[in-house]
């Protein structure tokens, strides 16, 4: 999803969430397990290697390669000049770019300018600022350091690749742009949303073209 508001703290060592005070020392006993709420409170590191790989192994996929150049297509055709297509749509190179601008911020970190919600793409490419916000994982059971780290490689390369579409704009791309364009490729089936004047059309654009876009993960 895209968010409308920005903020100049820049994210903690080009993308890496500062450590909570609960997960400095869980580090030292990695097996010990963590309760599903205690996992959620934790502001957890990225991996951003292990994230940038399991992206390209997702991008690798032929279905979700031909969904993502697709929808990319569509939607930089119909966007306003002044909206150019960033890196011809490689969206592994605009993930590089957004590293290189402001990067990562885990949901929650407020010391380093999250904001509030989950998962959003701030800034621009074309602003120099650049960011993707990623939210939280509650786990459904206990698990272990390791484990939960494995969960949020998986996890937030799936929000990312969601989040570094909006950048391929150097404007950013809208959730309702990409929504109609999945639209257009799935033959309104599911029908495109029509959000009603008191809700966020936002979030249900995302919904929508999110879960046609997850569909090609599997």
């Amino acid at each position: 999803m895209v968010s409308t508001a920005s903020c100049v703290v820049q994210a903690f060592g080009r993308g890496r969430a500062a450590f909570t005070g609960v997960l400095e020392r869980r580090t030292a006993v990695d097996n010990e397990k963590i309760k599903p709420a205690e996992a959620a409170k934790m502001i957890f590191p990225f991996d951003v290697a292990g994230i940038r790989a399991e992206m390209e192994r997702l991008l690798g996929r032929p279905k979700c390669a031909t969904f993502v150049k697709r929808v990319i297509e569509l939607v930089s055709k119909n966007a306003s000049p002044a909206n150019r297509l960033v890196e011809n749509g490689d969206v592994l190179k605009v993930f590089d770019r957004v590293m290189s601008q402001r990067g990562l911020v885990r949901a929650g970190d407020a010391a380093h300018g999250a904001l509030p919600g989950a998962n959003f793409a701030d800034g621009s490419i074309e602003g120099k600022d650049a960011r993707i916000q990623v939210g939280n994982i509650r786990p459904g059971a206990d698990v272990t350091l390791e484990e939960l780290a494995a969960m949020y490689v998986k996890s937030d390369a799936r929000f990312c690749i969601h989040e570094t579409l909006h950048h391929c704009g150097r404007l950013v791309y809208s959730d309702q742009e990409y929504a109609i364009a999945a639209s257009a490729m799935n033959g309104n089936n599911p029908p495109l949303p029509i959000p009603p004047p008191d809700i966020d059309s936002r979030f249900l654009y995302s919904q929508y073209w999110d879960a046609e876009l997850r569909k090609t993960f599997k």
